[in-house]
């Protein structure tokens, strides 16, 4: 009960290292979720990720970028190939950016797909569903103070990409035994 009421008010805990073996329910009171259909689900920030660093692994290549995505919460990064820092590592550690967070993400345009265009900052972060001609990108407030509402948006390959329809922020959820790593 208790559980419940905490995903009520912080919504649902993801964990992509769980739900490779145990498929898509929340980590805290157990209810599926996420099941690549275009009901929204509100997910919290998973906190470790934010104060500590996430674990990220790649996942691939598209648009000319190369697109990595953490081990546990989801988050994607998005580089391009010729500047991509961690183009030589398999799995890498890398704390979040708070001066894009605080100050806005500085974006360049990736492309457009599935009805919206996607961009990306320098710092890896990236945003679909995006109006056309954006140069700076924030965090909304109620994004920062609730989670996330985010609908499914496409498959791939092992993940499932959803997107919260408030901000754009993408995430990666891992399918059951996908190729992310099952520790981090």
């Amino acid at each position: 009960m208790a559980s419940r009421l905490v995903c009520l008010i912080w919504g649902h805990a993801v964990d992509n290292r769980k739900f490779i073996a145990e498929g898509r329910a929340c980590t805290r009171c157990g209810k599926t979720i996420l099941r690549d259909d275009p009901a929204p689900v509100r997910i919290g920030h998973t906190l470790s990720c934010f104060l500590s660093h996430h674990t990220y692994e790649p996942v691939g290549v598209r648009d000319g970028h190369t697109e990595y995505g953490c081990v546990q919460c989801g988050h994607p990064l998005l580089f391009p190939l010729d500047a991509d820092p961690y183009s030589a590592r398999n799995r890498f550690q890398k704390r979040v950016r708070y001066a894009c967070g605080l100050f806005g993400h500085r974006v360049h345009r990736v492309g457009e797909r599935n009805g919206g265009v996607e961009y990306a900052c320098h710092c890896g972060h990236s945003f679909v569903h995006q109006p056309d001609r954006r140069s700076l990108v924030r965090h909304p407030l109620a994004c920062v103070l609730l989670g996330h509402w985010v609908t499914f948006v496409r498959p791939r390959g092992a993940f499932g990409e959803y997107a919260c329809v408030t901000c754009g922020h993408p995430f990666l959820f891992a399918n059951r035994r996908s190729r992310l790593s099952k520790a981090a």
